[in-house]
């Protein structure tokens, strides 16, 4: 009976004591950080010259002119503008009739390889309203080549179309503008 009573003790003692242990608490904690990253988008050149070029004349970029999304780490959406030009000059939203006195059209496309004058067919043109972002969607790109979620790192080559007046009060060089802004990628999508 003895026996039986210490087997007994040593069962209700060694129930007492994983009572004991299940009864531990437990804690959380809530882990945060940020990574370090910006909107931006680089344009490999300053400048761009289209030469000499007669009047009523389409004329495309030969160069390629690489536009980074160098942002660290943000996938972009990336929009356009042409917002200032040399007074003597303006912009129109289709290509310029033979009369068409001191009038322009420029389009942009980016596009991996040289773009030709097929490329811009149906594409879109700049927006005459001088300071207004354009999606840079496929009206200005090709699928998966635009200027919708673009990764970080990624290189788009853009080209650009432009259409001199069809007459034109100077000879002098003209000068445009234009302006590619990175955004959040939910602005649009292609």
């Amino acid at each position: 009976m003895k026996r039986l009573t210490g087997v007994l003790l040593g069962i209700v003692l060694v129930v007492g004591l994983a009572g004991m242990a299940s009864a531990a608490t437990s804690d959380s904690i809530t882990l945060k950080i940020s990574c370090v990253v910006t909107l931006s988008v680089d344009i490999d050149q300053d400048e761009y010259n289209f030469g000499d070029v007669a009047a009523r004349t389409p004329v495309i970029s030969t160069d390629t002119i690489a536009v980074t999304n160098d942002s660290g780490g943000l996938t972009e959406d990336y929009t356009i503008n042409c917002s200032t030009y040399t007074a003597d000059w303006n912009l129109m939203t289709s290509d310029p009739a033979n009369d068409d006195e001191d009038l322009f059209s420029l389009q942009a496309l980016l596009k991996l390889t040289q773009a030709d004058e097929a490329a811009f067919s149906g594409k879109t043109f700049f927006d005459t309203d001088a300071g207004t972002d354009q999606n840079m969607n496929l009206g200005f790109g090709t699928a998966g080549y635009s200027g919708d979620n673009v990764p970080a790192d990624a290189v788009r080559n853009i080209w650009f179309r432009l259409h001199t007046p069809g007459t034109t009060t100077t000879p002098d060089e003209q000068s445009l503008s234009v302006t590619i802004t990175a955004n959040e990628a939910s602005l649009f999508t292609e």
